[in-house]
């Protein structure tokens, strides 16, 4: 934060805005960090704000200003708004959306108040539960907190207000707060474990395999290639961009060889949230549909869809078809007018 003149302060035991108070020390406010005396400077040059009387540099004052403020437009518009929640799978471009952004009704505003080992910048009671809200204006949640965080379990947010050049004005700050998402992240929030412990269960461990300088999971569940009537996946080319791979790991098992492990949830063709809800006949369904849509793709393309080499037109006894050029490697054929017909 480059300036962290306050806007608010105390008088008379109640928060106010530096438009609302006279200047100098005329104002009667005392900073709420410190209760040290504050000076109003409302001049001409530069942006009005409080400064305290003495030489003394209060290293709280801004910062508890912010959170007087934010339960004030908090408390008096009874809301407050909420990011979208994903879950991110480890090691993986996967990202599953859990909760769309919502505007919560606010029932209570608690400053400050001790909870277990903790001290929230802001507890909320809404009506779908109760809140955190972290407010970062020059410290983060470090890790220790969000330890503590999660072992009582409560959801929350951290609002970022780092970034910012200037000192935030009310009307941003109402914002920010009510409307806008932009600032805001979801520190905690148990749907991402419990929804990523549902993956965890339904899915398998699959070892990679270093094979002819190639890395292969065999029994792959989506018979992603056949050689030799065995089924399997590569690991770098269909594993780590499959829908099915929820997370994976690279690592050194033993000196100078490497382990590659996959968790998997082909075998039960889960790959979105909502999968959970639909039977496995119909998963398995939806699956074939999509790759028998893909496979078409390839062909108008020219491309093996088993193999990504370019495919040739040959004639055989029941007229002309599809062949992969890596043939015999790979066998892949596809009649040339089902095509059409289709």
């Amino acid at each position: 934060m480059k300036n962290q003149n306050m806007i608010y302060a105390l008088k008379n035991n109640l928060l106010v805005h530096i438009s609302e108070v006279n200047s100098g020390l005329n104002c009667n406010c005392t900073c709420p960090g410190c209760g040290e005396e504050l000076v109003a400077r409302k001049g001409n040059k530069v942006m009005h704000h409080f400064a305290h009387k003495s030489t003394f540099n209060c290293e709280f004052g801004y910062q508890t200003s912010l959170h007087l403020a934010a339960k004030d437009i908090i408390a008096r518009n009874k809301k407050f708004s909420v990011p979208e929640l994903y879950l991110s799978f480890p090691n993986s471009d996967k990202r599953e959306l859990l909760q769309s952004s919502l505007t919560l009704t606010v029932n209570e505003v608690i400053l400050e108040r001790k909870l277990d080992a903790i001290i929230p910048d802001i507890l909320l009671e809404t009506n779908i539960g109760t809140i955190i809200v972290e407010i970062y204006v020059t410290h983060e949640i470090d890790i220790e907190k969000k330890k503590k965080i999660k072992k009582i379990g409560i959801p929350t947010i951290e609002i970022n207000l780092s970034k910012l050049d200037r000192a935030i004005t009310s009307i941003e700050l109402e914002n920010i707060l009510i409307y806008n998402h932009e600032y805001k992240t979801w520190i905690y929030n148990n749907k991402r474990e419990e929804t990523y412990k549902k993956y965890l269960e339904v899915s398998e461990k699959k070892e990679a395999i270093c094979k002819n300088h190639s890395w292969k999971v065999y029994n792959c569940p989506i018979c992603k290639r056949v050689w030799n009537n065995t089924i399997y996946a590569d690991f770098f080319r269909d594993c780590l961009d499959c829908e099915f791979m929820i997370s994976y790991v690279n690592h050194e098992k033993t000196l100078g060889q490497m382990e590659n492990i996959v968790w998997c949830t082909g075998n039960q063709y889960i790959n979105h949230v909502k999968d959970f809800d639909i039977p496995l006949a119909t998963r398995i369904e939806n699956y074939n549909t999509k790759k028998e849509e893909e496979m078409y793709d390839c062909i108008i393309q020219g491309i093996c869809p088993e193999c990504e080499h370019s495919l040739t037109i040959r004639n055989g006894p029941y007229g002309e078809f599809f062949a992969c050029s890596n043939f015999p490697r790979c066998k892949f054929t596809f009649q040339y007018k089902e095509s059409y017909d289709n």
